[in-house]
């Protein structure tokens, strides 16, 4: 039932924004009553940190996948990877781009994306380090100090990307992407 609300509540979002669309959006989409929707979700808000939740969980297990690997995923193209799984035939990373605003001012919003980033942050870092470890033979203390310096940065890239695609479109998109592709290919990892 979470399932169903949450993909309703994606489809409202992404036609009428978070602020456009109301509960009774959603619900109508969601074809349930109100009261089965308000079962599972007390509030909007709450609603939609539990679709941003969801929409970021398979980007997290991309991170999982390059970093268990027999021999583990170059950074370039894993990072590559991801801007895609955001942005190729996922029309909710507009939803994403409303979080981040709505966190700017919004306690509870400000809360969640504090708490999705740092566990951004340690995935990221996490696999980093792997990589460093495996594939350039740093010691690990060394590998994560490193990883937990770079990571920051390489996730802003990906937040542009996904900003700048959302703002203005797939011609963007492509160009940012062969932007980053190239910045990734020239930095010594």
């Amino acid at each position: 039932m979470r399932a169903r609300i949450q993909d309703a509540a994606l489809a409202c979002f992404a036609r009428r924004g978070f602020a456009g669309a109301s509960m009774a959006d959603i619900v109508k989409e969601a074809g349930l009553s109100a009261g089965a929707v308000y079962v599972y979700y007390a509030s909007k808000a709450e609603l939609m940190i539990d679709v941003a939740r969801r929409v970021m969980e398979p980007r997290m297990a991309v991170l999982e996948t390059a970093r268990s690997a027999g021999e583990v995923t170059a950074p370039a193209e894993v990072f590559v990877e991801l801007i895609d799984s955001l942005l190729i035939d996922n029309p909710f990373s507009s939803v994403m781009v409303q979080v981040w605003g709505e966190a700017s001012y919004d306690a509870e919003f400000a809360e969640f994306a504090s708490g999705i980033f740092e566990s951004l942050i340690t995935e990221f870092a996490a696999y980093l380090a792997v990589y460093l470890q495996d594939q350039r033979g740093v010691d690990a203390e060394s590998a994560q100090a490193r990883a937990s310096v770079m990571v920051p940065g390489l996730l802003a890239m990906i937040q542009g990307a996904v900003v700048q695609a959302t703002v203005f479109g797939e011609s963007s998109r492509l160009r940012v992407r062969a932007g980053i592709a190239e910045v990734l290919s020239r930095v010594e990892f």
